[in-house]
């Protein structure tokens, strides 16, 4: 049954225009944008603006589409879906479970169309590079399935869109993912480290550098994995929330 619902999950996403416009569309326009602006700018890190801009998108645009999945999680408590799976043979791990797959089968697609657009635009890498970077970057969306699954455990159904809005806009600026670090304030380099988008775009970067700190990298995003997981668990255990 996991199966078969987490397939209905997908395709509900899927069809959603919200889906195509705020996870797609806009990290590739911005790609598009910024890449043509500083494309042929080469970094402190040796590294071309169209590669960093490309892999900061990707990582973008991987948050948004593991993020998404909170609007429909609310939109099923407001609308009593969730008193009704209580009464299927389905457990809460295995729809909690579903809800993160359908979260990271959604990502996955706009990293790779992000990823397309940087080779149609001329950006080279190493088949061991575009193959490691994209991974890291699909994987590292896994934290942002699960605070996305905190948002609609949490958010009401009318409100948790703009709740999601409002968190990815910090997340993408602060983060260091919308523009380089190095042209930023330092208290805004220093605030960034705090960030769990900074380090998703580390992940997917480091493959490109070679800068080392995947380690630390993994951890930090491990920590944001961990400790919203455990809120998210606690939350369902408590049963549905009322919606006034």
């Amino acid at each position: 049954m996991n199966l078969v619902y987490l397939r209905l999950e997908i395709l509900r996403i899927v069809r959603s225009p919200q889906f195509a416009l705020f996870t797609i569309a806009v990290p590739l326009g911005m790609f598009l944008l910024f890449g043509g602006l500083f494309g042929d700018q080469v970094g402190p890190d040796g590294i071309k603006a169209s590669v960093t801009t490309m892999i900061n998108m990707g990582a973008y645009g991987a948050m948004s589409g593991a993020l998404f999945t909170g609007t429909r999680v609310a939109t099923e408590r407001t609308d009593g879906w969730q008193r009704q799976l209580r009464l299927t043979p389905m457990r809460g791990p295995g729809y909690l479970a579903v809800k993160i797959a359908s979260s990271m089968a959604m990502a996955l697609p706009v990293v790779l169309v992000i990823f397309v657009a940087g080779a149609l635009r001329g950006v080279q890498l190493t088949a061991a590079q575009w193959l490691l970077s994209g991974v890291s970057l699909w994987l590292g969306a896994l934290p942002f399935a699960v605070l996305g699954l905190l948002l609609g455990l949490f958010g009401k159904g009318d409100t948790v869109g703009a709740m999601t809005g409002a968190l990815m806009l910090p997340l993408g600026v602060f983060g260091g993912l919308w523009m380089p670090l190095s042209i930023l304030p330092e208290w805004m380099s220093a605030l960034a480290h705090f960030f769990p988008t900074y380090w998703l775009g580390r992940v997917g970067t480091l493959p490109v550098d070679h800068a080392g700190g995947l380690g630390l990298a993994v951890g930090v995003l491990a920590a944001w994995l961990v400790v919203p997981a455990l809120v998210v668990v606690r939350r369902f255990r408590l049963g549905p929330v009322k919606v006034a």
